[in-house]
């Protein structure tokens, strides 16, 4: 019988130190295939999100919001490239990283 893993979230943020909870730019080893990433922005931006990601070539798909929170998804290979794409888009839109967890393999 398999031992039943407890789900593991990782922040994407900056601690008091300046330092990144994502380091180095890898992801924890896991058996994940997708990863969660929730991003707090307006509701009236994600049209405009959508617009620019469309650009890159499979590296994420947009979910759904959740309350206040946009839900996106990204493959274990692509999930880093996805980071980096939203964060390099915080220059044309007001968007926030505040969440990256393991997808539990639903699609809403």
């Amino acid at each position: 019988m398999k031992k039943k893993r407890k789900a593991v979230i990782l922040k994407v943020s900056e601690n008091e130190k300046g330092n990144r909870y994502v380091k180095n730019n890898r992801i924890p080893q896991l058996e994940i295939s997708e990863y969660d990433i929730i991003v707090k922005m307006e509701r009236e931006n994600v049209h405009m999100l959508n617009y620019i990601l469309e650009a890159e070539d499979n590296i994420m798909n947009i979910r759904s919001f959740e309350g206040d929170y946009l839900r996106v998804i990204a493959t274990k290979d692509t999930v880093i490239d996805a980071i980096r794409l939203l964060e390099s888009v915080k220059e044309y839109i007001d968007l926030e990283i505040v969440e990256l967890r393991p997808n539990n393999g639903k699609a809403n």
